[in-house]
């Protein structure tokens, strides 16, 4: 008897459960306020959709193929929309924006125990915060910290132009006035984390010149990739199931964790001992500063702002630098105008560092800005919550609570904002420019209209605050390399880093920089070989 009433239980419980869910899914379907927007049918249920293409790495090729095909509004889950439009951008980001961070980005508390300028959901606290982190990379700050950044430059390129120890020069055979090799992705990887090492932490990685901290750059975006997964799905964190069926997934997130942790120990040791005035100098005089009552940072900020400093000044760096790269190579007469442009303007190499002569180079920084248009550090979207009042575009009302976003790849590569979006052209940036072997002449409105859609650090009150920084270092390293070296890609390696035909679907383009979506972006390559210019050394 008692038998017969447990199975009668678990008959009642499954029947109770499967009710549930039948009810929840033609709900969301059907009832929804937002079941009239298109989008895939498993991302209209539910966020494991998100989830599973987070781990695949593919988000950002699958929202594309998804405005394509429904149009500039796009359901990824059951509160999400998806927007690709300009007025998009500015209606969700931008300084007037009626949203806030998406409960998305509580899942940074929950691993750090701490907020973070970058990710804390309260707009009023995320102000307080971001005013100390932006003083630390104000453009007086950058430029007391313009030597350190410099000296890693320099490092940078001796590095690319070196052979390692026991490298075979004769296995060049005819070709041996060309260097070893490198994989770019690799070595910028190394320049940005060794620059964001000195600027934060007054304490160097030393990537570029030693092995031993290398692994950061595989521990760092996993570690970012499970926060990305967790956050659309935060039972996955919460009830352990990561233990279970992310196992792999759960042990970069521990040892992403435990890298901040001994980061943000290692310096704030150091205390008012720094070799010179860093990032984290800012943070600890915020605290000092602080009114009676709890400090801005505690500990568990401090370390939850250390992870995110690391990770978004380094690995979106190094995504620009190995991107560029890539498509000069693939687009030499973009590569020959740099040339003519970078190399008649300075004297010496010392010369090439931020300032006057260096802004006026227009075509080096169009051939940056449109390789991270191309390949943004963060192709995916940057989820935001509609307030009180809701959020109207282009005659769509989006009630309070609904979840929006723009995926950078996506609107990067709207044919209305930019023609031939998958083609590599400078050009598009600045007005009154032509492209190499064409007659056609970009005008200030097609500039106006390729800016209203760009956003490779974000827009707003909640853009990248190490921009201008960004940009310091993109340019000057990009200018040094094309002064000192002729380049090329390594024969036998030339596909390295591209698409290839017969690859899944937006992974067939063997000119576009392929990356993998782990909320920044991974890539491989290019592989590209280095000699000093015959004028330099004369």
């Amino acid at each position: 008897m008692a038998v017969e009433n447990l199975n009668l239980v678990f008959q009642a419980c499954f029947v109770a459960t499967t009710l549930y869910i039948t009810g929840v899914v033609i709900y969301r379907l059907t009832f929804h306020p937002l079941a009239r927007y298109p989008g895939p049918l498993l991302g209209r249920i539910t966020d494991w959709y998100s989830v599973i293409r987070s781990l695949r790495g593919d988000r950002h090729i699958e929202f594309l193929r998804l405005h394509e095909k429904h149009g500039p509004f796009v359901r990824f889950g059951p509160n999400r929309i998806s927007v690709n439009t300009a007025e998009g951008l500015q209606k969700i980001y931008g300084n007037q924006a009626n949203t806030k961070k998406s409960s998305y980005y509580h899942v940074f508390n929950d691993v750090f125990r701490g907020d973070s300028s970058l990710t804390t959901v309260d707009n009023q606290l995320h102000a307080k915060k971001k005013k100390a982190v932006s003083s630390a990379l104000s453009e007086s700050s950058i430029r007391g910290m313009e030597e350190l950044i410099l000296r890693n430059i320099c490092t940078f390129c001796e590095a690319l132009g070196q052979s390692s120890p026991g490298f075979d020069q004769s296995t060049l055979g005819e070709d041996e006035q060309w260097g070893e090799a490198k994989n770019l992705t690799d070595y910028a990887g190394y320049l940005s984390f060794d620059i964001m090492g000195d600027i934060c932490f007054s304490s160097s990685f030393d990537m570029l010149q030693s092995e031993a901290n290398r692994y950061i750059l595989k521990v760092l975006p996993q570690g970012v990739n499970g926060l990305n997964v967790c956050g659309w799905m935060p039972a996955i964190l919460r009830l352990k199931i990561g233990n279970w069926f992310f196992a792999e997934l759960n042990k970069d997130l521990h040892r992403y964790e435990a890298f901040a942790n001994q980061q943000s120990t290692k310096r704030l040791a150091l205390g008012d001992d720094a070799e010179h005035r860093d990032v984290y100098s800012y943070l600890l005089d915020a605290n000092k500063n602080a009114k009676a009552g709890a400090p801005l940072f505690s500990p568990h900020d401090l370390v939850g702002e250390s992870s995110l400093l690391i990770t978004g000044g380094s690995d979106t760096t190094a995504t620009a630098i190995a991107s560029t790269l890539f498509y000069l190579m693939h687009y030499p007469a973009a590569l020959n105008r740099l040339k003519a442009e970078v190399c008649p303007r300075f004297d010496s190499l010392e010369a090439i560092r931020a300032g006057a002569d260096l802004s006026t180079c227009r075509w080096l920084r169009a051939c940056i800005e449109e390789a991270m248009r191309m390949s943004p550090g963060v192709p995916g979207l940057l989820p935001r919550e509609a307030l009180h009042g809701g959020v109207k575009i282009a005659g769509e009302f989006f009630p309070p609570g609904t979840d929006l976003g723009v995926p950078h790849y996506a609107i990067h590569h709207n044919e209305s904002l930019y023609p031939n979006s998958f083609t590599y052209r400078p050009e598009r940036w600045i007005a009154g420019c032509t492209a190499p072997g064409s007659e056609h002449v970009t005008s200030a409105e097609e500039v106006a209209l390729a800016e209203s859609g760009f956003c490779p650090f974000s827009i707003g009150q909640r853009g990248c605050v190490g921009k201008a920084l960004a940009m310091k270092e993109l340019m000057v390293a990009i200018a040094r390399l094309v002064w000192l070296y002729d380049m090329r890609l390594a024969p036998g390696q030339e596909r390295i880093g591209g698409g290839a035909k017969g690859n899944s679907v937006g992974r067939e383009r063997e000119e576009e920089f392929q990356m993998v979506d782990m909320f920044v972006s991974k890539t491989q390559g290019p592989v590209i070989q280095f000699q000093r210019r015959k004028r330099v050394l004369g």
